[in-house]
């Protein structure tokens, strides 16, 4: 009887009667734009000043940085763009962003949309080049232990 309860009451807990007992629901539409995002950028290499350079090309690009920083840990790719389920949308709309850049979707995030620059990373795409990438990928699938809702 408690275990009922608690799976009835557990907030991880889909409510849509479409999904799959125990999936967390995660909001596929609408897509928000950049001035709505917020982001904190870090540093995953040893080049200074990279952080804030990014920071500064995705300000011009309408989002919002609120903090900028060194990751704990070095990264060699692109840029990894952490986010959770409250924040699919936005987080989908921000990887767009990023050429080459990996998606860290987990579910158990409830930070802000975190990207971790890479040795790889040159620039922030410009948003005609985002729309493009976005509008050829899309949400795609949901992940694992998820269902989407609009």
């Amino acid at each position: 009887m408690i275990t009922l309860w608690a799976i009835r009451n557990d907030s991880q807990t889909s409510a849509n009667e479409s999904c799959p007992p125990g999936a967390v629901e995660i909001k596929t539409a609408p897509i928000p734009k950049p001035e709505e995002i917020e982001l904190v950028v870090l540093n995953g290499t040893d080049q200074d000043g990279l952080a804030e350079q990014a920071a500064a090309q995705l300000e011009d690009r309408g989002f919002i940085v609120t903090e900028t920083g060194d990751a704990d840990e070095a990264y060699d790719g692109t840029a990894l763009v952490y986010f959770g389920p409250d924040l699919y949308a936005a987080g989908i709309h921000t990887h767009a962003y990023f050429y080459q850049g990996t998606q860290a979707f987990d579910l158990d995030w409830d930070k802000p949309i975190t990207i971790v620059l890479g040795d790889d990373f040159a620039e922030v795409r410009s948003a005609s080049d985002a729309r493009q990438s976005f509008a050829q990928g899309g949400i795609g699938p949901a992940p694992e232990g998820t269902c989407t809702v609009e």
